[in-house]
C-alpha cells in the first residue's frame, strides 16, 4: 500500500469518525427532546384535578345549605376561584409543549369537549352571581348547586376522554424512545469499529514513516560525512578573524592585503572591497582622501622600517584622538608581514579610574586614608632632609550623627559631600584635604607656619565648615571640633603623628566641641583615665554596681508625699559614688545611655507597682534616647511588665530635646500624650526659647530650675522669675514643680506663690527604695543628715 492511498484512507476514516459524531449528537437530542416532551405534558392529569375541583366546590355549596353549617362564604368563594383559574388553564396553550400534545388541542379535537366547557364557564358564572352578595342564603346555595349537577357527568366523560387521549400519547412516545435506543447503539458500535479502523491505519503509516526517516537520516549523514571537514576549518577561520578583540592584517611578499577582519577594515576607514589586495601605500592614500587622518596611517609610519629590515616587534602608539594602540609586528616566511592591532583605551582610562577610586573616596572624591598615609609618609621623609615644617589636622563633624537619624542617610551623604567641598576650597592648593572615613577629615599642611599660625587656620576652617547648610528646604547647622600634631624628633613616623592629632581631636571634643587643640604631651595621659573610665561604666551595669535611689514629690499644700523620682546611682569598688554628672554624658556620648535608660524606667516601674496606687514615679529621658526610634516601644512594654497604668509614669525631658526636636521626636511625645502618660518639662527657664518650648509640646509640668529657688529669699529677681513661671503655669493649665528646695524659708515662699509640688534636700536626700517612708516628711536635723551617697550628686541633681 502506497503511503498517498494510506493518506486517503486515513481521511475517509475521519470522515466517517466526525459524520457518525455528528450525527450521534442528533440523536442524544432527539431523545432528549422526547423525554422532554413526555415529562412536560399530562392532559389526563389536569383535566382529573379540573373535575376534583369540581367536586369540592359542589361539597361545599351542599355542606353550606344543611343545617349547623360551619362553611363560610370565603371558602366557597375560594373554590369557586379555583374553578375559574383551572377552566383558564383549559383555555391556555402552554408555550412549551408542542400544538398537538396540548391541553388546548385535546379539547379543541371534539366539539362535546368543547360545548362541556361552554356550559362550565356558563354554570360558574351563574354561581359566581348568587354569591355575590353575601352572606348567602340557602336557597342560593341550593340554586348554585343545581346548576352545576348537571356538569358532572359531562366532566366525568372529559375526563375518561383525557386519559384515554394521555395513554395513546404515551405509547407513540415509548415507541419513539425505543427506536432512538437502537439508533443510538448502532451508532455506538459504528464509532467503535471507526476508531479501530483509524488506530490500525496510524500504525501503518508510523511504520511507514519511519522507514523513510530512516532512509533520510542515511542520506544526511553521508552529506554530512563529506562537508563537516570543510565547515570546521571555515568556521574556526571565521571565528579567528571576526571575533578576535584586535584588528589583523597579512600582507603576502608582493606587499599586498590578503587577510584582514572588520576590525582592520574600520582602523583604516575604507570599506571592504576597497581593501583586498591593496598596498601599504595604496590603502593610506585612499583613506586620506576619505577624510582625516586615519589610524591606521598614523600607526603605519612606524611600521615601514620594521617592513624594510623584516622583523618584528611590539610597541604602543598613541593617536591624535587620545586613543592608545598595542601593535604586534611579525615578519612571515615568505616576505610578507603579519599584524595585529589591540585598542586599549579603555582598558588605560579603567586603570586610571581603578587607580584613583583606590586613593579616593567614593562618597566626596576627595583623598582616602591611603593616599592620605602615602602623602604624609613622603612628606615625614622629605622633613627630615630639609627641616621643613609638617602638620596634620584631624576634623571631626559634631552633630552628624543627629543629622543622620533625623533627616535620614541621604541627606547625611549630602552633608558629607558639601563639607568635601568646603574643606577643598578652605585648605587651598597648598594642602591637601582627605576624608579619613565616617565623618572624620584631614588636612596635610606641608607649608606650616609656628603653633599660632596653625590655629589660625583651624579657626577659619570651624568658621567656614560651621556655617549652616540647606537641603530641601532645611537648614542645617554642624559644628567642627579639630586636633593638631606636628612632625617632632620625639614623633618621627607618620602613624605617630596621626595618633597625636587624634589625641588633640578628642581633647577638642572634651573641652566642648567646636574647638581646636593643639597636641600636648599630658593628653596621653588624659586619654588613658578617660578609656580606662568608658571600660568600668561599659561593665557596670553587668557587674551590679548600679543602683536606683528615689527623691520623694511632695504635694505642697498638705506636705504629704505623692509620688518618687527615680535617679541612677554608681557605685565603683574602687572610684566609690561616682556622680552622675560624670558618667551620664560619657555614656551618651559612648552609646551607652539607651541601655542604662531602658533598665533605669524597668526598675522604677517594677519598684512604683508596689506603691500605693495614687503614687507616681518621675524617669528622666536623655536627649540621646530620642534619636533611635525604639524609645515608646521601650517604655511601653516596661510599663506592660510592671502592670501599672500609664498615666502614674511622669516623664521628665529638658529644654535640649526640644532644641534638637524633629518629627520623630515630637511623634514620640505625642505618641507617649495618646498613651496617658505625663510629660515634665525639667530645668524650666535656662534654655534658650522655654517659652516658645511650652507652645511646641503640650507638657503637663513645669519644674522650676533650683538656680531660681536657691535665690528665691534672697534676691528679687529669683522671685519674680518664679512668681512669673507659676502663674504662667496656672494660665496653660500646668502643674508646677520647684526643684531644689532646702529651707523652710523657700518652701514657705513657694507655698504662698501657689506651686503645685515641691521637692528637695529639705524633705529627703534620694535613698534607695528599701528606706523609703511614704509619709508626711519633716526638715531633717542638719546635724544628723547623712551625706550623700553619690560625690558632687548633690549639684548635679539638686531637687530630684
Amino acid at each position: 500500500m502506497s503511503l498517498k492511498t494510506l493518506k486517503w484512507l486515513l481521511a475517509a476514516t475521519v470522515c466517517c469518525f466526525a459524520a457518525a459524531t455528528f450525527y450521534l449528537s442528533y440523536v442524544i437530542v432527539e431523545r432528549q427532546n422526547a423525554l422532554h416532551g413526555v415529562s412536560r405534558y399530562n392532559a389526563a392529569w389536569n383535566v382529573s384535578q379540573g373535575v376534583s375541583e369540581f367536586m369540592r366546590l359542589e361539597h361545599r355549596l351542599a355542606a353550606y345549605a344543611l343545617p349547623g353549617r360551619n362553611v363560610s362564604h370565603d371558602e366557597i368563594q375560594l373554590r369557586l376561584d379555583i374553578m375559574f383559574s383551572r377552566l383558564g388553564l383549559f383555555e391556555s396553550e402552554s408555550e412549551t409543549v408542542p400544538h398537538e400534545r396540548s391541553l388546548r388541542h385535546f379539547i379543541e379535537s371534539d366539539r362535546s369537549h368543547l360545548a362541556t366547557i361552554d356550559n362550565l364557564r356558563q354554570a360558574l358564572r351563574t354561581v359566581e352571581s348568587l354569591l355575590a352578595n353575601p352572606p348567602i342564603s340557602i336557597p342560593d346555595a341550593l340554586a348554585a348547586l343545581a346548576a352545576l349537577e348537571p356538569l358532572d357527568a359531562q366532566l366525568t366523560s372529559l375526563a375518561a376522554a383525557a386519559a384515554t387521549h394521555g395513554a395513546s400519547l404515551a405509547r407513540e412516545d415509548q415507541t419513539a424512545l425505543q427506536r432512538l435506543h437502537t439508533l443510538f447503539t448502532a451508532l455506538a458500535i459504528g464509532l467503535i469499529l471507526c476508531g479501530i479502523a483509524l488506530i490500525v491505519l496510524l500504525l501503518h503509516h508510523n511504520r511507514l514513516l519511519t522507514r523513510a526517516q530512516q532512509h533520510l537520516r542515511n542520506l544526511a549523514d553521508r552529506l554530512q560525512a563529506t562537508t563537516r571537514s570543510l565547515q570546521a576549518q571555515n568556521q574556526r577561520f571565521d571565528a579567528a578573524l571576526e571575533n578576535m578583540s584586535q584588528a589583523l592584517c597579512t600582507f603576502d611578499g608582493k606587499g599586498r592585503l590578503a587577510v584582514f577582519n572588520e576590525r582592520f577594515a574600520a582602523l583604516t576607514g575604507l570599506p571592504e572591497h576597497e581593501l583586498a589586495g591593496a598596498t601599504v601605500e595604496e590603502i593610506i592614500e585612499r583613506s586620506s582622501a576619505e577624510g582625516p587622518v586615519s589610524a591606521f596611517r598614523q600607526i603605519s609610519t612606524r611600521q615601514r622600517s620594521l617592513v624594510k629590515q623584516k622583523r618584528g616587534a611590539l610597541f604602543t602608539q598613541e593617536l591624535q584622538d587620545s586613543r592608545a594602540f598595542s601593535v604586534s609586528h611579525e615578519a612571515l616566511p615568505d616576505g610578507g608581514w603579519l599584524a595585529t592591532y589591540e585598542d586599549i583605551s579603555e582598558r588605560r582610562r579603567a586603570e586610571a579610574r581603578i587607580a584613583h577610586m583606590a586613593h579616593h573616596d567614593p562618597l566626596t572624591d576627595l583623598p582616602n586614608r591611603t593616599l592620605f598615609q602615602e602623602r604624609l609618609e613622603f612628606a615625614v621623609a622629605r622633613s627630615r632632609d630639609d627641616g621643613r615644617r609638617t602638620t596634620v589636622f584631624l576634623l571631626d563633624l559634631d552633630g552628624f550623627k543627629d543629622v543622620n537619624d533625623t533627616l535620614g542617610h541621604h541627606a547625611g551623604d549630602e552633608l558629607l559631600r558639601a563639607v568635601a567641598r568646603r574643606l577643598r576650597s578652605a585648605a587651598g592648593a597648598g594642602r591637601m584635604a582627605a576624608r579619613l572615613g565616617g565623618d572624620e577629615f584631614a588636612v596635610l599642611d606641608e607649608s606650616a607656619g609656628d603653633a599660632e599660625a596653625s590655629l589660625e587656620l583651624a579657626r577659619r576652617l570651624i568658621a567656614f565648615l560651621s556655617c549652616p547648610y540647606a537641603f530641601d528646604g532645611k537648614q542645617v547647622d554642624i559644628g567642627v571640633s579639630i586636633g593638631i600634631a606636628e612632625h617632632a624628633e620625639d614623633a618621627p613616623h607618620p602613624e605617630d603623628i596621626l595618633k597625636r592629632a587624634d589625641l588633640a581631636l578628642y581633647q577638642a571634643k572634651a573641652d566642648g566641641k567646636g574647638r581646636a587643640r593643639l597636641f600636648e604631651p599630658e593628653m596621653d595621659a588624659h586619654l588613658l583615665v578617660r578609656k580606662a573610665f568608658e571600660a568600668d561604666l561599659r561593665g557596670a551595669l553587668q557587674r551590679g554596681e548600679m543602683s536606683v535611689h528615689y527623691q520623694p514629690l511632695l504635694d505642697t499644700a498638705t506636705r504629704s508625699v505623692c509620688g518618687y523620682e527615680a535617679l541612677m546611682r554608681w557605685h565603683h569598688p574602687d572610684r566609690g559614688w561616682v556622680s552622675p554628672a560624670a558618667f551620664i554624658p560619657v555614656a551618651e556620648d559612648i552609646g551607652l545611655i539607651d541601655l542604662l535608660g531602658e533598665w533605669v524606667m524597668r526598675e522604677a516601674l517594677k519598684e512604683a507597682a508596689r506603691w500605693p496606687a495614687h503614687f507616681t514615679i518621675s524617669v528622666n529621658l536623655s536627649a540621646v534616647q530620642f534619636r533611635s526610634g525604639a524609645l515608646a516601644r521601650m517604655v511601653i512594654s516596661a510599663l506592660a511588665a510592671a502592670g501599672i497604668a500609664p498615666e502614674r509614669l511622669h516623664l521628665e525631658i529638658t529644654e535640649s530635646v526640644l532644641l534638637a526636636a524633629s518629627e520623630q521626636t515630637l511623634a514620640t511625645l505625642h505618641q507617649f500624650k495618646d498613651l496617658g502618660v505625663r510629660i515634665a518639662m525639667d530645668d524650666f527657664g535656662t534654655g534658650y526659647s522655654s517659652l516658645s518650648n511650652l507652645r511646641s509640646f503640650p507638657f503637663d509640668t513645669i519644674k522650676i530650675d533650683q538656680s531660681f529657688v536657691r535665690d528665691l529669699t534672697s534676691g528679687p529677681e529669683a522671685l519674680s522669675v518664679v512668681q512669673l513661671i507659676i502663674s504662667l503655669g496656672t494660665s496653660l493649665g500646668m502643674e508646677t514643680t520647684a526643684e531644689g528646695v532646702e529651707t523652710e524659708a523657700q518652701y514657705a515662699c513657694l507655698q504662698a506663690l501657689g506651686c503645685t509640688h515641691v521637692q528637695g534636700y529639705l524633705f529627703a536626700r534620694p535613698k534607695p527604695a528599701g528606706e523609703l517612708g511614704h509619709e508626711a516628711l519633716r526638715p531633717e536635723p542638719e546635724e544628723v543628715a547623712p551625706a550623700d551617697p553619690a560625690t558632687g550628686a548633690r549639684q548635679a541633681d539638686r531637687g530630684r
